[in-house]
């Protein structure tokens, strides 16, 4: 798969993102805040557009180069399972938890990235309850608790 098929997918991916997040409803009158659901799918939506355009327009490199990269399984394998992870994410979110899932996944992901082991579990814990604080405590967005829920009033 070369790298202009693989832009131009995650280009479609980001415009469906962006069309699927402004059918989400409108923030509540009561909340008090300029923006609703969709907000942060559609920013996440037009950046993943943004960057497969980039990657699709992006001028083919060396014919010998291209040859051997997708000869590689690791060229296209990587975008697959961060796809994966994410798709894992949408469908087990609401059963296990953010607080759970998220460093998890990160950790993988990192760890695929070939991040030390500490490097990778400081960061995936870490950068989820930073995350969480973020979204949950302070722009008041839900995030699912899962498994956590009985202690959701502490959390």
């Amino acid at each position: 798969m070369t790298d202009k098929m693989i832009g131009l997918g995650f280009a479609a991916l980001g415009v469906a993102i962006l069309v699927l997040s402004l059918q989400l409803p409108p923030p509540l009158a009561a909340t008090h805040i300029a923006y609703g659901a969709g907000f942060f799918p559609s920013i996440l939506g037009i950046a993943i557009a943004v960057a497969g355009g980039a990657l699709a327009l992006k001028p083919a490199g060396d014919a010998d180069e291209v040859e051997d990269e997708e000869a590689e399984l690791t060229h296209w394998s990587k975008p697959a399972i961060v796809m994966a992870a994410g798709l894992v994410y949408v469908l087990f979110s609401q059963q296990i938890g953010f607080l759970i899932l998220a460093p998890i996944i990160l950790t993988g992901l990192l760890l695929l990235g070939r991040v030390a082991v500490w490097q990778a579990l400081a960061i995936g814990i870490l950068g989820s309850v930073i995350v969480y604080i973020l979204f949950a405590k302070l722009l008041l967005v839900p995030l699912p608790l899962g498994l956590l829920a009985p202690f959701g009033a502490h959390l």
